[in-house]
């Protein structure tokens, strides 16, 4: 009989799992719009309009933030753990410490070449993170 191990999904692994699992229900609906929302003739549930910007955008900004995280923590030499990472309007913003001047320019510049990334505000300071 074989034992199970057991996993623990940190923060990153879950924003992973969150991220694919949105962008999974999305793909099966299209656009993300409501059913019907965007098939000519049938009128959108409830009232709402297929042109639904702000929803949209925010679904993209998780998408982005997610992806952001799991390509820092992924990257060898480099010491994510107080890399915070925020995104708005595809515009991702870093901030937090890494050791180095050296990580505070590659963690920029992997996320300034993810998909879907217009620009990056890169704030991170040099220093001793707080760990």
């Amino acid at each position: 009989m074989r034992k199970r191990s057991s996993r623990k999904l940190g923060s990153a692994g879950l924003g992973v799992a969150l991220a694919l699992t949105c962008g999974a229900a999305l793909a099966q609906s299209g656009t993300g719009a409501p059913s019907g929302a965007n098939r000519p003739g049938v009128p959108p549930p409830h009232g709402l309009t297929s042109a639904a910007p702000s929803a949209g955008t925010n679904t993209s900004d998780t998408l982005i933030t997610a992806r952001a995280k799991a390509a820092l923590a992924g990257t060898d030499g480099l010491e994510s753990n107080d890399v915070h990472v925020t995104t708005d309007r595809a515009t991702v913003t870093l901030t937090g410490t890494v050791a180095d001047a050296a990580q505070r320019d590659r963690a920029g510049s992997i996320v300034q070449h993810l998909d879907g990334v217009t620009s990056v505000t890169n704030l991170l300071q040099v220093g001793k993170p707080s760990h």
